[in-house]
């Protein structure tokens, strides 16, 4: 019996599959016997970070256009093959890949499986739908103006990563006009490999079936490209003021944090929730209840592979912007000098029910398992998460965020008047 298929029939007994195929896609899967549906998360080594300097946005419009048009169907005719079977499709680009996720019933597994094939070995790239897809980017990015809430962030990551990782995955009003169809085919067969892409299942299928269409699921091929690591954060502090016509002012703050595969993310994870867990969080206690200084503020965290940051945010207004980046950024130091084992519990709880609760959706589990594998090369068992948020102390807490300072970040606000 082949190596692989002892793999899958030992994996079909445990519930969980992973397995590299000869292409060197890599496939993880968990299989819930009780589920109705499947939902499957593909991530491909296409990401914004790969968009040539004068081609900003490119990997965006690439994933744009993709369902777009095959060599078999135009863009109505692909529409309304997904529509039939009921198959629901989503797409995502980001800085260091591109997601395609399908959520289907477990008979229609070929139909989602041949559509998708279609759509990543033959697209066309219709010249009117690719200039339609540029126009949709450009006005995406004129929205920015009316979502002051989305424009700080994005002026905040390109300052804390840099214009080739930080970039806006839209592009820019100069870069965006600039793309040609070529250029979307020329990175479609240069970066839609099956060699370094990870494909995760979860729900009702069959591994057998499922994969002998992964088998076939890529037109391109080529060895897989090498990893980068993002750049190192700012050296120093780093602050910056946008200009907007508004009675609001918007705060967003960024410092570096460990990644996810890293063993200190579990107590970064229990900080965060002791700072943003709900309304029981610090910020939102400190800053808004007591202070009534902002009527919306919140910290998480991001992580790229090799690289952590956390983000904390604001909103307020221009009268009250400087005392409430003073109050936030106090909040933000003194967690590593006055934590308590009641707020650690909280945010464990909070954490965990959060974690658990997703694991009920097919679509949430598929994306989980699509992480484990990009971030940590294999698939953590949940029992090992659970284990080591329940061992998370308040000193484990209290040392991490000593060790791992507010200081130096990276600050920008928006609104009228800059910060004294």
């Amino acid at each position: 019996m082949p190596a692989t298929e002892q793999k899958i029939i030992k994996a079909k007994a445990e519930e969980t599959i992973d397995v590299t195929l000869a292409n060197g896609l890599r496939f993880v899967g968990e299989r819930i016997e009780r589920s109705q549906g499947v939902a499957l998360a593909l991530r491909v080594p296409a990401g914004s970070k790969d968009d040539p300097a004068n081609k900003f946005g490119l990997a965006g419009l690439v994933k744009e256009t993709l369902f777009k048009g095959t060599r078999k169907r135009d863009a109505r005719a692909l529409s309304d093959a997904f529509d039939f079977y009921g198959i629901r499709h989503s797409e995502y680009t980001g800085t260091e890949s591109t997601m395609l996720q399908l959520r289907f019933l477990p008979g229609h597994l070929d139909k989602a499986m041949n559509l998708m094939r279609d759509v990543l070995a033959q697209p066309s790239f219709p010249e009117k739908e690719c200039e339609t897809a540029k126009i949709q980017a450009l006005q995406e990015l004129q929205h920015l103006e009316d979502s002051p809430l989305e424009k700080v962030f994005v002026i905040l990551k390109e300052l804390y990563f840099g214009s080739k990782w930080g970039h806006p995955d839209l592009g820019t009003e100069v870069t965006v006009p600039a793309i040609t169809r070529g250029d979307m085919q020329a990175f479609w067969k240069s970066r839609y490999i099956p060699a370094g892409s990870v494909v995760a299942a979860a729900g009702k299928f069959d591994p057998q079936e499922l994969i002998k269409h992964l088998e076939t699921l890529f037109g391109n091929t080529g060895p897989a490209w090498p990893a980068q690591l993002p750049p190192p954060p700012p050296k120093g502090d780093v602050r910056h003021h946008s200009f907007k016509d508004t009675e609001q002012t918007q705060i967003a703050l960024a410092f570096p944090a460990v990644p996810r595969n890293d063993p200190l993310s579990f107590a970064a994870r229990i900080a965060v929730g002791v700072l943003s867990g709900g309304m029981s969080g610090r910020l939102f206690t400190e800053v808004r209840e007591k202070r009534a200084l902002v009527y919306s503020v919140g910290a998480q965290a991001s992580s790229l592979r090799g690289s952590g940051v956390i983000y904390a945010y604001a909103g307020t207004t221009a009268a009250r912007a400087a005392e409430t980046v003073a109050v936030l950024k106090t909040e933000l130091k003194r967690l590593g000098d006055d934590v308590t084992q009641e707020e650690i519990q909280r945010a464990r709880v909070g954490v965990k029910a959060h974690m658990l609760m997703d694991q009920e959706s097919t679509g949430a589990r598929s994306r989980e398992l699509l992480d484990d594998v990009y971030f940590e090369d294999r698939v953590v068992p949940m029992a090992e998460v659970v284990a080591k948020l329940d061992a998370v102390t308040v000193d484990d807490v209290k040392n991490y965020w000593t060790n791992h300072p507010v200081e130096p970040h990276t600050l920008v606000t928006l609104g009228r008047k800059p910060l004294d």
